[in-house]
């Protein structure tokens, strides 16, 4: 007969494969606290290694931090000259250009001063006639013209009177020169037409070594290199108060030249006349033929001969800017230079 298991009552009955699983989780668990009670024994020897790392490693960092702020201090120093040194750039330059700018002043006001100023631009403008013209200015400053101007730039050879003042009349500059200018002079003036609306040439028997022109205006120079040249340009050239017709051409005209000597002496009008500019060689004979006729025979008798003016001394109009030229008779066409060929400019 078979032993029949006997319980308890009341005591549940725990199955074999139960209690194999509980023993072995016991066994993890105690496993697990043997490690960490180990791990834990070993955390304390780290810690102190980690803090004798850190603590000789903070020379180092202190020295990498006292060098970044270093070189951040040299950083804003160096900004902060760069600084103070473009201020004083920008200030030297306003000074200096305010200097500029004021000398600019003191030279157009100073060129104003030694300009002789003969008529404005609303004086003789469009006055086109034919042949040659005898001008009250030598050289010329505007009044009667062909009607075919010059073109600007630089010649080397004379140019017809006639030609040159409708280029005034355009707003050029026209520079005349001594021909015995050296050489070097005249390459300065020469330079000069790199500018547009300037004409330069040469012109016999000049009272100066260089004379500037515009219309109405002139200015009687020692050099070519003298300072007033370069204001004179800058002051006139093609301003409204000497450009009759501003913003004509001073190109398509003529280029002709000519080997005759230009006129020298000024034509001189009839005592109380108005100012002409310049009249062509029939009116200008007529005047004088009219004056001789009542001129006393002595004074004839000297016209006939070198002297270039009919009548008593003459007066040059360029002594006073303000005042009239001079009132006196007309120069004899036998006697006075004539200003140029009959204009026949090539076109």
């Amino acid at each position: 007969m078979s032993k029949k298991s006997r319980s308890k009552p009341g005591v549940p009955t725990i199955p074999a494969s139960s209690t194999v699983s509980g023993t072995v989780a016991r066994a993890e668990a105690s496993r697990t606290s043997r490690q960490s009670k180990a791990d834990a024994a070993k955390t304390p020897q780290q810690t102190r290694a980690q803090r004798a790392a850190a603590r000789s490693a903070r020379p180092v960092v202190m020295n990498e931090r006292k060098d970044e702020r270093f070189k951040t201090y040299q950083k804003q120093k160096q900004q902060a000259l760069f600084t103070k040194i473009g201020f004083g750039v920008l200030a030297l330059l306003v000074v200096l250009g305010a200097s500029w700018w004021g000398y600019g002043q003191w030279r157009q006001a100073k060129v104003s001063d030694d300009v002789t100023r003969y008529f404005g631009a609303g004086d003789f403008a469009g006055l086109h006639k034919d042949g040659d013209i005898l001008y009250e200015e030598v050289p010329p400053v505007g009044g009667p013209h062909n009607a075919v101007w010059q073109n600007c730039g630089y010649y080397s050879q004379t140019l017809n009177n006639v030609n040159a003042v409708h280029a005034l009349e355009h707003g050029a500059v026209w520079i005349t020169y001594d021909p015995k200018l050296p050489a070097d002079q005249i390459q300065t003036l020469k330079d000069k037409t790199k500018q547009t609306y300037v004409l330069v040439s040469p012109y016999p028997g000049l009272s100066s070594p260089v004379v500037a022109s515009v219309w109405g205006s002139q200015i009687k120079l020692d050099s070519a290199s003298d300072w007033r040249l370069d204001a004179f340009i800058k002051k006139y050239r093609q301003k409204p108060d000497n450009t009759p017709e501003r913003g004509a051409l001073c190109t398509l005209g003529t280029s002709a030249t000519t080997t005759t000597a230009p006129q020298t002496v000024p034509y001189v009008r009839t005592a109380g006349a108005a100012p002409v500019g310049g009249v062509t060689l029939p009116e200008a004979t007529a005047t004088a033929q009219a004056l001789l006729a009542a001129t006393p025979p002595a004074t004839a008798a000297a016209a006939t001969g070198s002297p270039a003016v009919v009548g008593p001394p003459v007066t040059s109009p360029e002594a006073s800017p303000s005042a009239s030229p001079a009132a006196s008779p007309s120069a004899s066409p036998e006697a006075s230079p004539i200003a140029s060929p009959v204009a026949t400019p090539k076109t």
